[in-house]
């Protein structure tokens, strides 16, 4: 596994991308979190003098190779320099820019390669000069004056190790000012969408790094073999979902798990943890109701039931982000008294339960919440194919594009319900690509399958549309991250 710091660093960018409200401070947005970013903890007196350390043994090893009189000797060291001096740039100059392409061409046979290092240095700075800030045009001047002295022949090598060093540092600051600069002219939406951008590249790189998961050949194996027979990965991952047993995702976890998720879901597993617990809630709560056997439910009732369950699935995200099904030790008992509570209140005129009937409540109850009732599975069922159906709907990507095209995806204008999208303002998030998981946040969409069997109650209605909203988030997430990957698979030739 990669270091815990790296991928803490990783799911926070991608939370900030897919779900900003759960990262971000009340009132603040991205621009106001951004730029009041803490600065990095002062290191150690201890680390800083071991860093010093390993760096004045970098450098003097440097110098002592370019002070060979072979350029055989000089040749590859200075290869290696251009790598170093080549990534401290890339961020500051086009991919095509010509000191990048010098810097990364094979260096050319010559009898002075430090004269001719000298020059291209100075090409650097130069180069560096014209797309600097004015404040930093005395740092950069400094370093051409070492140049233009003409040092004597037998310094060269110190003159240049010196300059690369000072100017490694500077990239540095300039990469700060670069920062800063693009921060104070961006709009909500252009963050947003650099910020996305950024996510999907670090979540590739992680997920296919040699102690992860290590190659994109390996990823499409893992998803061949998950997908199995079915001809949509939507309907696979909804049958994840709606197991007992809870999803896992984890490169250290055998892939004889249960349940276990292929790659393409470690950043967004908590997600749907999350879900699957919620799921596994929504049905409970039409099963629940169910048995009480009313002309008409009381509303009060699924209230009272969804609210005791949606809060220990809350506590539990909190605590520990997993999922394990509901706490059926804590809840049993609660969730039994609600029903009881509920027949007695509205069995009229004797609102005094039989003995045998409140056994046999409590009973029904405690089958439910072990996922054995064929009431459960029959209402699961319509559920989840109500969810996949408008699922695929707001989650229409065309996986063969680049990835550039892929965040730029836009819901489709009418959706099957006949109602129509309003196109998106231009000074909104919405309006940027890929809005369709983050602008919604807060806002369970419209879900559609208010008018199934088993959960007209209001907050039913409600409660499907979240999980709707966060559902098709995670889809579209990873269309957009692993699309060419899925669709590269067999039998993956689209989303669905």
């Amino acid at each position: 596994m990669l270091p815990t710091e790296l991928l803490n660093q990783a799911f926070f960018i991608h939370s900030l991308a897919t779900d900003p409200s759960s990262v971000l401070p009340p009132n603040k947005s991205l621009l106001a979190m951004m730029a009041d970013a803490p600065t990095a903890p002062k290191q150690s007196a201890l680390h800083a003098r071991v860093e010093r350390v390993v760096h004045q043994a970098f450098w003097d090893e440097a110098l002592k190779s370019l002070s060979s009189p072979l350029p055989t000797i000089q040749l590859p060291r200075l290869k290696l320099l251009y790598g170093d001096l080549r990534d401290a740039l890339v961020s500051l100059f086009p991919p095509d820019h010509p000191v990048l392409v010098t810097l990364a061409a094979p260096l050319s046979p010559t009898s002075s390669p430090l004269h001719s290092t000298l020059s291209l240095l100075k090409e650097v700075l130069i180069s560096l000069r014209q797309r600097c800030a004015p404040v930093r045009d005395p740092d950069i001047d400094a370093l051409l004056a070492n140049i233009d002295t003409s040092p004597p022949s037998g310094s060269l090598a110190a003159v240049i190790v010196s300059i690369l060093r000072d100017l490694i540092a500077l990239t540095d600051v300039l990469k700060r000012d670069l920062s800063s600069s693009l921060l104070g002219v961006m709009s909500e939406a252009q963050l947003a969408d650099v910020i996305r951008r950024q996510a999907c590249t670090r979540e590739r790189e992680l997920t296919l790094h040699p102690s992860m998961w290590q190659s994109k050949q390996n990823i499409q194996n893992l998803w061949t073999s998950w997908l199995g027979s079915e001809s949509s990965w939507t309907a696979r991952l909804l049958r994840a979902l709606t197991s007992p047993t809870p999803v896992a995702c984890d490169p250290d976890v055998s892939h004889t798990h249960p349940n276990h998720l292929p790659p393409h879901f470690f950043f967004t597993h908590a997600t749907l943890l999350y879900l699957q617990n919620y799921l596994q809630a929504l049905v409970i709560t039409a099963s629940l109701k169910a048995l009480v056997k009313l002309p008409s439910s009381p509303q009060d009732m699924t209230s009272r039931i969804w609210t005791l369950l949606k809060a220990e699935i809350d506590q539990d995200s909190t605590a520990n982000n997993k999922a394990d099904g509901i706490d059926e030790s804590t809840k049993l008992v609660h969730l039994a008294d609600e029903v009881i509570r509920a027949q007695r209140l509205y069995s009229s005129p004797n609102p005094t339960l039989e003995p045998q009937t409140e056994n046999a409540l409590r009973s029904a109850v405690d089958r439910t919440l072990r996922l054995r009732d064929p009431v459960f599975a029959l209402l699961q069922a319509r559920l989840v194919r109500a969810i996949g159906d408008q699922t695929q709907i707001y989650c229409n990507v065309d996986m063969s594009c680049d990835l550039t095209d892929r965040i730029t995806h836009v819901a489709p204008e009418t959706m099957r319900t006949g109602r129509t999208v309003s196109p998106p303002r231009a000074d909104t998030p919405s309006s940027s690509a890929s809005n369709s998981y983050t602008s919604r946040r807060g806002t369970p969409r419209d879900s559609g399958c208010a008018t199934v069997k088993g959960f007209e109650d209001e907050v039913l209605v409600h409660a499907i549309g979240e999980v709707l909203d966060k559902l098709v988030g995670v889809v579209q997430w990873v269309n957009i991250v692993w699309g060419d990957v899925i669709s590269a698979s067999p039998g993956s030739s689209s989303f669905t």
